[in-house]
């Protein structure tokens, strides 16, 4: 009788996230496994774009902290490196993490807000495992945008989570005091189109 033996699974590490060559993918390390992630459609991407540019003008205005797209890392609280669509961390956190502009490591914990676009491939139950990690990790909001049903499920914790449609805006709480985005511009067409 043959007893196969599964050889024991190799657990990496953050330098070996860290040592990834550049290849357009995003990289995330979760449970000691490295995970890529396929890129996104235009769509997606050109939403995480707005978002962003709209968020950080805001930020940088108001001197209230930074404003990432999903090419930063952050390492969670159970050491899984994560990467959000756009993520904001406030000016607070990254000074007393002795944070500047040019600091070349993963952020130490969660971003403060934590914002998600959702794929055709994204399950209910790997976003649950991402804000697992976010709000484990510090994260105070999250947003989860799904273009496909023009909404966004606003999220303070695991438990507390409300869907919006189109008629609302996303507000910067006291996270962002007096940012306001209608959820409706993330999907309106071009002024050209």
């Amino acid at each position: 009788m043959n007893a196969s033996v599964e050889a024991p699974r190799k657990i990496r590490t953050e330098a070996e996230l860290q040592a990834l060559p550049e290849d357009g993918f995003i990289h995330e390390l979760v449970d000691g496994e490295i995970v890529m992630s396929p890129k996104n459609v235009f769509f997606h991407s050109d939403i995480c774009s707005e978002l962003a540019a709209a968020l950080r003008s805001f930020a940088k205005l108001n001197h209230l902290g930074a404003v990432l797209e999903s090419n930063a890392g952050f390492r969670m609280s159970n050491s899984n490196i994560r990467a959000p669509d756009v993520s904001f961390i406030s000016r607070a956190r990254l000074e007393a993490k002795g944070f500047k502009r040019s600091t070349r490591r993963f952020f130490p914990g969660a971003p403060d807000l934590a914002v998600e676009v959702l794929s055709l491939r994204n399950t209910r139950k790997e976003i649950n495992e991402r804000l697992q990690d976010f709000f484990s990790g510090g994260t105070r909001a999250a947003w989860i945008i799904d273009p496909g049903e023009k909404r966004v499920e606003i999220c303070h914790s695991l438990a507390e989570r409300q869907w919006v449609g189109e008629d609302r805006s996303l507000n910067g709480e006291d996270l962002l005091p007096g940012f306001s985005y209608p959820i409706s511009d993330l999907f309106k067409p071009w002024d050209w189109e």
